[in-house]
C-alpha cells in the first residue's frame, strides 16, 4: 500500500465507531492526505492487486474522473467533492458489479437476515443485530 498510516481516529469517538485512518497519495506528483476506514483501505489494496495497478494511480485516475465529471455537469460545487467519497463510491461499485446471484446465496443473503454472516467486526466482536 503507498502511503503512510497516520491518525487512528478522533478524540472523544464513541466506543465501537468507525476509525478513520489516514494515508497519503500522491497524485500528479502532489501529496494528498485521504482519510478512509480500514475496510475501504483494505478493498481499495484488493482492487488494485487484481488490477495490477498502484493505490497512487488508481486515486489519480479517480480525482480527474471527478473533475472532468464536474466540468461536464458545470457542477460548481465540485472543489468539494471528496475524493476518499469518490473511492467509497468506486469500491462499493466495483464489487457490486462482481456481486452473483449464486455469491449472494452462498453468502446467505436473501433470507431476512443481512446480518446471518457478519462482515463488520466491533473490538473483535462479529456485529450482530
Amino acid at each position: 500500500m503507498s502511503g503512510i498510516e497516520s491518525g487512528n481516529g478522533r478524540k472523544g469517538q464513541p466506543r465501537g465507531a468507525s476509525v478513520l485512518l489516514a494515508r497519503e497519495v500522491w497524485i500528479d506528483g502532489n501529496c494528498q492526505q485521504v482519510r478512509l476506514e480500514p475496510s475501504y483501505w483494505d478493498a481499495l489494496e484488493e482492487i488494485c492487486r487484481r488490477e495490477d495497478v498502484a493505490v497512487d494511480d488508481l486515486c489519480a485516475d479517480l480525482q480527474r474522473r471527478m473533475v472532468e465529471q464536474s466540468r461536464r455537469l458545470r457542477d460548481r460545487d465540485a472543489d468539494r467533492a471528496s475524493l476518499a467519497n469518490a473511492i467509497r463510491v468506486f469500491t462499493v461499485g466495483y464489487f457490486r458489479q462482481a456481486a452473483t446471484e449464486s455469491g449472494h446465496d452462498r453468502a446467505g443473503h436473501g433470507r431476512g437476515d443481512p446480518f446471518s454472516r457478519p462482515t463488520i467486526t466491533v473490538e473483535g466482536s462479529p456485529l450482530r443485530h
